[in-house]
């Protein structure tokens, strides 16, 4: 096998990889901080491994270029950023098991309160340790997944003055449609009612947020004291291609085998493809144990040598094939590009040199937050820096995601959905 014919990094240990652009993650931090009122913080969100990034790789770009604070889904997640060094202030953003609350204090991690039961277990735990610990207050308005209901803040007050261990640093809540301003004004008008609350008490929370990377662009009034971002520092948008910010990772594998098939010859698990002509067909060592959904098989765009190439047969557990019939000078060895951008023999950057997470997403009918988080699974991550950044690549793909959405809708009135 031919080690490295291209002019491109290459992971040592897997002919497989996530690339990771750091200077993406700087631009996009720029243009998110490009939207906030004057003053406001940012909190950079890296729960799920930084959405399949990784959390340590990247939290310190992150704070080093704005980010003021990190927010997490566990205690597990911000002890593994400590471990590594982090220093920045760290939200879990999961209500804390009581059990692992000696552990959040530990690693001086802020614990998100959303009942008065919670309250009273973390203030134990801090009695037996001798210790305070720094809460977030979170409200639920209109959510209704985690936090404290309007009607029963009062309780929730009354719990916390009782317990001076605990000290509200922060009150907040979360957005259920943040792309949409009417729920969103009605979401923000409770919540300034539970601060008026809360201030009533003589409680004085040190950080009020509320809005997310997607309110934060649209909707000035949410921003408060800080904002939560996640998808948009990562270059991505839920269902779209970005127009405003750069996609920063890649998914790249190395072409392990090659062999040629007549014509008419099946291939793959359950021989779902069958080729019309004498085809070469070459593996790389990726598959769904990578986090490549399976329902993805047959319809795959990769890109070898700055040419497309169509992804043949099942997505088995740790190989997919490709049609390389087209590029007869690939070789063992050869990178193909399954995510980012190929420049093959060109610095450009079009829509032909650049495959979207946007683009999985509609085949499969969901978002890029679940298919980035999936990518974590078991490729090394490679931290890159592109001096020669693209330009967002928005508007021609996101014409054709829209008329999938709205075909979708369109069928899904006809039946009455």
């Amino acid at each position: 096998m031919l080690a490295n014919r291209q002019s491109m990094i290459s992971s040592l240990r897997r002919d497989a990889w996530v690339e990771v652009d750091l200077n993406a993650i700087e631009r996009n931090i720029a243009v998110i901080r490009s939207w906030l009122n004057p003053g406001t913080r940012l909190m950079a969100v890296v729960k799920s491994d930084a959405y399949g990034h990784g959390a340590v790789g990247v939290a310190n770009v992150l704070t080093a270029c704005g980010a003021d604070w990190l927010g997490v889904a566990s205690i597990d997640e911000g002890c593994q950023l400590r471990v590594a060094g982090v220093r920045q202030p760290i939200l879990v953003l999961s209500p804390c098991p009581s059990w692992a609350v000696a552990a959040a204090l530990d690693a001086d991690l802020n614990i998100t309160v959303t009942s008065s039961s919670q309250i009273a277990d973390i203030a134990e735990s801090c009695r037996r340790q001798n210790r305070s610990a720094s809460i977030h207050l979170k409200i639920d308005t209109g959510m209704h997944r985690l936090g404290v209901a309007l009607e029963h803040i009062d309780d929730v007050i009354e719990a916390l003055k009782k317990n001076p261990e605990l000290r509200l640093t922060g009150l907040f809540s979360h957005f259920a449609k943040a792309d949409e301003e009417e729920f969103t004004r009605k979401q923000t008008e409770t919540f300034n009612k539970a601060i008026e609350k809360v201030k009533a008490a003589g409680l004085k929370p040190d950080l009020i947020h509320l809005a997310s990377g997607e309110a934060a662009r649209r909707f000035p009034f949410t921003h408060f004291d800080m904002v939560r971002v996640g998808l948009y520092m990562y270059g991505l948008e839920a269902s779209v291609v970005s127009d405003v910010v750069i996609p920063v990772m890649s998914v790249k594998g190395r072409i392990n085998h090659i062999q040629e098939i007549a014509e008419g010859e099946s291939l793959g698990y359950s021989l779902t493809w069958a080729s019309s002509r004498k085809s070469r067909i070459a593996s790389i060592p990726i598959g769904y144990a990578d986090g490549i959904d399976r329902r993805l098989s047959n319809k795959l765009t990769g890109l070898l040598m700055g040419k497309q190439i169509s992804q043949v047969g099942l997505i088995s557990m740790d190989q997919m094939l490709f049609d390389i019939t087209d590029v007869p000078q690939a070789q063992e060895g050869d990178v193909v590009t399954l995510l980012g951008l190929d420049h093959g023999e060109s610095e450009a950057s079009d829509d032909k040199n650049q495959l979207f997470l946007a683009t999985w997403a509609n085949l499969l009918d969901t978002i890029t937050y679940e298919l980035a988080c999936r990518l974590r699974a078991r490729m090394p991550r490679m931290y890159t820096r592109n001096l020669n950044l693209p330009e967002p690549a928005g508007p021609k793909q996101n014409a054709a995601a829209r008329d999938r959405q709205n075909e979708r809708a369109e069928s899904e009135q006809e039946q009455g959905t």
